[in-house]
């Protein structure tokens, strides 16, 4: 799936949560536990409607929505891009964008690394190929019906930057930043690691106007680069 920094013990599964869910029952009862639950599906339902509702400019669907429905389910939306719409992006790249905004919709590959096989990658599920993207909303209690609302209006504001990119959301990585290619030739030496850094001018200029500059600093790790979408927005 995409990147999301946490600074949590991911997987862990501590005591906590069905000591917090019985307080909860306990302190709202019956009845008001229930309409808590019940308006976290109205905010999902509210959503859903949402994905199925819109539509691309060629007049397909945008979304296929892959959850069981309004009913009897978990007030999660889980949905993908429409495939047949045959796009630049993926989900993991809708993830990355709404995450600009301090959104977090999580974005998944159905495929893994079959590591009884080399670690090639294959698919997860037998109807679609490995390289498929999903992504979920979960409705937590928090996620009110407004916020809902301006998370709907940030997913537009979004979809419309990716649809303007001629290439995506990598064209935002190669022709609109400054790109650094780091090859690390390590050596040791005193106790230091060297590498060899070249970098290199955007894509867009001229060979004249390049200029590749090789130089030898110590290096732990490379930083990890960032994009942003206000770079093209």
């Amino acid at each position: 799936g995409g990147h999301s920094d946490s600074m949590t013990l991911n997987f862990s599964r501590p005591a906590t949560g069905p000591y917090v869910q019985f307080y909860k029952l306990m302190r709202l009862g019956m009845s008001g536990y229930t309409q808590k639950v019940q308006n976290q599906m109205r905010v999902a339902a509210y959503l859903r409607k949402y994905m199925k509702d819109l539509k691309h400019s060629s007049g397909k669907p945008r979304f296929q929505v892959l959850d069981g429905g309004d009913t009897c389910t978990l007030p999660v939306v889980a949905a993908r891009i429409n495939p047949d719409l045959k796009l630049h992006y993926d989900d993991i790249d809708l993830q990355h964008a709404l995450s600009e905004s301090h959104w977090y919709v999580s974005g998944y590959s159905l495929g893994f690394e079959n590591f009884n096989n080399g670690g090639a990658m294959e698919n997860l599920v037998s109807d679609v190929p490995a390289e498929t993207t999903m992504f979920r909303i979960v409705c937590k209690s928090n996620l009110t019906m407004s916020l809902a609302e301006q998370l709907i209006d940030h997913f537009n504001e979004v979809l419309e930057v990716l649809d303007s990119l001629p290439a995506g959301y990598n064209a935002m990585k190669s022709n609109h930043l400054k790109v650094t290619r780091v090859s690390f030739a390590r050596a040791s030496f005193g106790g230091l690691s060297f590498a060899k850094v070249n970098m290199d001018e955007e894509e867009d200029d001229p060979p004249s106007k390049r200029q590749k500059v090789d130089f030898v600093k110590a290096e732990k790790t490379p930083c990890r680069k960032r994009y942003s979408l206000h770079h093209v927005c």
